[in-house]
């Protein structure tokens, strides 16, 4: 009987939860995120912003792994601007890529996005902004400082993280009891 009741409270529980999978946070204020938007959608564009997202990662992991606070960062990419620059036009050219690009650094729009179960609310950030062509396609974005995408990019797919629910943990050992 105590299982039944348990479960029932758990089940209650449950739909006032929501069943809700995904919860809002803030950018910290001291997050300088990144965004590389494709030309278009094709094929071609989308491999193009990646081996430019590529590129970029190789000379930024220095500069973003190395700082501390996000003045040293904002201060480290905008002297590295002409290297940033340099990356991104030989990076175009390697691919036989005849395409405009702008690289900006500053407050930016970024709208709502959705990352491993975190929705990420749409606003005003400090960022760099690669835009290739046109900038119509879909985009690449994480967050800079702190170097959560930089950091990410350097994990072996053997580094799964696993979520658990606690209250699937309690109806199984409810059950396997």
């Amino acid at each position: 009987m105590k299982k039944v009741i348990l479960v029932g409270l758990l089940f209650i529980l449950m739909i006032n939860i929501g069943g809700r999978t995904t919860s809002s946070i803030l950018i910290p204020e001291d997050a300088i995120r990144y965004r590389i938007i494709a030309n278009s959608d094709s094929t071609l564009d989308q491999t193009t912003k990646l081996a430019v997202k590529d590129a970029l990662e190789k000379v930024m992991n220095p500069i973003m792994l190395t700082s501390t606070t996000k003045e040293e960062v904002r201060n480290k990419l905008t002297s590295s601007r002409d290297l940033l620059h340099h990356t991104v036009a030989q990076t175009l050219q390697s691919l036989k890529q005849d395409e405009t690009y702008q690289i900006q650094y500053g407050m930016n729009y970024f709208p709502e996005k959705e990352y491993q179960g975190v929705t990420y609310q749409a606003g005003e950030y400090e960022s760099l902004i690669v835009t290739l062509g046109k900038g119509e396609g879909a985009n690449f974005w994480c967050v800079l400082f702190p170097p959560l995408c930089l950091l990410e990019g350097e994990k072996t797919d053997s580094e799964k993280v696993e979520y658990t629910s606690f209250i699937q943990e309690i109806i199984h050992s409810i059950f396997h009891s």
